[in-house]
């Protein structure tokens, strides 16, 4: 009986979607995560699923890093005990209010243009016996759909992995399913509040100013907002402290930092909210009905307005203009980019970068992973430390640029390797001697070009400023220098113009790629910071790290050098390995 009615609900379900609405509304949210371009191009094509793992590994990596602050028996080592799990929780809760908040609201500003209609759904649906009304209702609901999964999906790993990490240190089953809840709650809250928050301000931009002036704003707007998400997510080792001390009335810059309000929340439903966290979480609901309102109401009046002018749009686009050569690429070409492949093709290669959606989506994904592992080693280092100072030779703190310059390397070899336009490389196959193996060089120089320029800006004047020039000279040194190796490794025997080739096929040794990457990142980003915190009191001990940068160094060279010629050839296209190779004797 039981089959039966589940088969009948399914077989009315399955019904139920054909209907025009609902066709339309699983069009508009394939349009949304594909972002409306024509399914046939060749290229990334980044399907949901993966989008969805990309939006909710940070949350789960961050989680299984708590690990070593969680467990009893490493409390026990540092002589912990009968610690408070909620009152140690509450940084960390802070962390993931503002990674999810973070997190959503990039996907709004990224996913901006795709949510309304384009100039070919308006021609293919208008002309259909559907009122523009029902075409406005199915795009409304396939927004909304997008974020409530968003909103999920972000917070899925962490809504697991971090209640089972404190609630590890507890005896009873039911501190795990309250914590889980409440965390649930504040986190899943915070992504909506982003989302339409983003969605506010961009709608209403949109309703107010005319179609133009919006267009050519659009850019600064989504950046300035992406700045002020960044800038949220690094205030979590400072914020969870400043409401600690707290004892009069909320101050006033918490009403410019919403987190703070989610904090309350989830703090007040543990039982342990301050009077100045219950008066933040009265602000919740409130908040969220005024963003949610504004949104709606924006949304309403800049669809109309958009729906409307579609018609009045063409597709002609105007004559290219000449590129204009900047003074930074005269410099470049002068100092680093000698042979004219090299000139053209770190051209080529960095608009791609810029231009090219999914690539832009991938690093957007490592860059947001780089900056959470980032922003948590800084709280870890201001965690326990009495001064700036002592938090600045605090391995955690020594280990941010070996993170982001780690992930970003990485990063970047990864995208190298995902194609744009395969039926365009014919361009590059016809132009490019593949003997003339300038690939390696070329990709070298891209990375450090993208890497190394703030390491200097950042990183040497932050040191210079809290250590002195000794130590920042020495710190500078030693990133810079694991930075070149690091590159020199990825890029061993690299053979392709970045975004020509096909995808690398699956591999017997992939699995060990990917294990040696998680191995080289301890290695990197975590046994280097540790050695140098030591050392830093001695800088002569340093020197006991020149066997590992020759060996480093001398392995990439002796692998280019002992490659076969054939092994050498720029290729376009990943041939798979034979596993029988025929001899062809009658030939």
């Amino acid at each position: 009986m039981i089959s039966l009615f589940i088969e009948a609900m399914l077989r009315r379900w399955d019904n139920h979607r054909q209907r025009p609405f609902w066709r339309m509304v699983q069009l508009f949210v394939a349009r949304i995560f594909r972002g409306g371009g024509d399914s046939d191009a060749e290229g990334l094509d980044l399907g949901v699923g993966l989008v969805l793992t990309l939006l909710a590994m940070p949350g789960g990596f961050v989680s299984l890093l708590l690990l070593n602050k969680y467990g009893t028996f490493l409390q026990w080592l540092r002589g912990a005990t009968n610690v408070d799990p909620l009152l140690v929780a509450l940084p960390d809760e802070y962390f993931f209010i503002v990674l999810s908040m973070t997190v959503t609201g990039a996907v709004a500003v990224w996913r901006w243009d795709a949510i309304f209609p384009d100039r070919r759904d308006y021609m293919n649906l208008v002309p259909l016996p559907i009122s523009t009304r029902t075409i406005f209702f199915a795009n409304l609901v396939a927004v909304l759909f997008l974020v409530g999964l968003v909103a999920v999906d972000v917070n899925a790993a962490s809504c697991i992995l971090f209640p089972m990490v404190v609630g590890a240190t507890q005896r009873t089953f039911l501190f795990f399913v309250k914590f889980a809840i409440v965390h649930a709650v504040g986190v899943v809250l915070a992504s909506v509040f982003a989302f339409f928050a983003v969605f506010s301000v961009l709608g209403l931009l949109m309703a107010v100013l005319p179609l133009g002036a919006f267009r050519r704003l659009s850019a600064y707007i989504r950046g300035v907002v992406v700045v002020y998400l960044v800038a949220l997510l690094c205030t979590t080792f400072a914020v969870p402290d400043l409401l600690r001390r707290v004892h009069g009335p909320a101050p006033s810059w918490t009403l410019l930092m919403p987190s703070c309000w989610f904090l309350g929340l989830c703090q007040s439903l543990h039982g342990r909210g301050t009077p100045v966290l219950m008066e933040l979480s009265r602000r919740v609901l409130p908040g969220i009905a005024a963003v949610v309102g504004v949104a709606l109401c924006a949304y309403a009046v800049g669809y109309q307005r958009h729906f409307v002018r579609i018609a009045e749009t063409t597709e002609i686009t105007g004559f290219a203009r000449a590129p204009r050569i900047s003074r930074l690429g005269v410099l470049l070409d002068r100092l680093a980019l000698r042979t004219p492949f090299q000139k053209a093709c770190f051209r080529f290669v960095c608009r791609t970068l810029l231009r090219s959606e999914s690539h832009r989506l991938v690093l957007t994904a490592i860059g947001g992973l780089s900056i959470v592992l980032a922003s948590q080693a800084l709280m870890d280092a201001f965690g326990g430390a009495r001064s700036f100072r002592e938090a600045a030779r605090s391995p955690d703190a020594l280990s941010i640029p070996f993170i982001l310059t780690f992930l970003v390397i990485v990063g970047l070899r990864i995208v190298f390797e995902l194609p744009v336009e395969l039926r365009s490389n014919w361009i590059f196959q016809l132009m490019i001697d593949p003997e003339r193996q300038e690939c390696e060089p070329l990709a070298r120089k891209v990375i450090l070009m993208l890497v190394l320029p703030w390491l200097l800006v950042i990183a040497f004047p932050a040191y210079a400023y809290l250590e002195g020039w000794f130590v920042a000279c020495v710190h500078t040194v030693l990133v810079v220098t694991w930075a070149v190796l690091l590159t020199n490794i990825v890029l061993i025997r690299f053979r392709k113009l970045p975004f020509t080739c096909t995808l690398p096929l699956f591999k017997q040794h992939s699995f060990v790629t990917l294990l040696s990457v998680c191995f080289g990142f301890l290695l990197y980003a975590v046994s280097t910071p540790e050695f140098e915190s030591s050392v830093l009191s001695e800088p002569l001990r340093m020197l006991s790290l020149a066997p590992v940068v020759a060996v480093a160094w001398y392995i990439p060279h002796y692998l280019a050098k002992s490659a076969l010629d054939i092994e050498r050839i720029t290729i376009f296209e990943e041939s798979p390995t034979t596993v029988v190779e025929v001899l062809q004797l009658r030939d």
